[in-house]
């Protein structure tokens, strides 16, 4: 039964990739396609089929049409759902990665303009803590109790953030 399996394929091995590529506009897909399908094929342990030119070809014919049509089948699940799925996710990512961008250089001009609203004071010893990265150490710096720095740089934190969030959303 293999022997006439295997004639046929042998025989008429360019003309079912044409029948491939018909279905799947694409030679690489095509070929993939046609193997999977004669690879399952030959895993079969019984065929229902009769052994001759005709009922292999329609068999093999159906089983590219099922195969490239069907999410449920194997090849669809391996090649052509992934290689979507992984375009799809790709697309996503650039379109998050657009939108991030834009969105953060309005976050950037919103805070630069709350920055450059704030008064003499609260700027200065922001930036003073900015520049050192402790609240110890801008009391150190400016000689003003730790306590007091620590309530003016958390007010003016709250300020900045409740002003830019209302701008965001507006």
């Amino acid at each position: 039964m293999r022997i006439e399996l295997d004639n046929y394929i042998t025989k008429n091995y360019y003309q079912l990739l044409t029948i491939s590529k018909k279905y799947t506009k694409n030679d690489d897909w095509a070929k993939e396609l046609l193997h999977t399908v004669i690879l399952q094929l030959y895993d079969k342990k019984e065929y229902n089929i009769k052994l001759d030119d005709k009922s292999i070809k329609s068999y093999i014919i159906r089983a590219l049409m099922v195969n490239w049509c069907y999410p449920s089948s194997p090849f669809y699940r391996k090649n052509k759902n992934f290689g979507m799925q992984d375009i799809d996710i790709k697309e996503a990512l650039n379109i998050i990665d657009e939108e991030s961008q834009i969105e953060h250089h309005k976050l950037m001009e919103i805070l630069e303009m709350e920055y450059s609203e704030l008064d003499f004071f609260n700027k200065n010893l922001f930036n003073k803590y900015l520049v050192l990265g402790s609240l110890k150490k801008v009391s150190v710096d400016t000689s003003i109790p730790l306590r007091s720095v620590s309530r003016y740089i958390n007010d003016t934190k709250e300020i900045v953030k409740e002003n830019t969030f209302k701008k965001m959303n507006n």
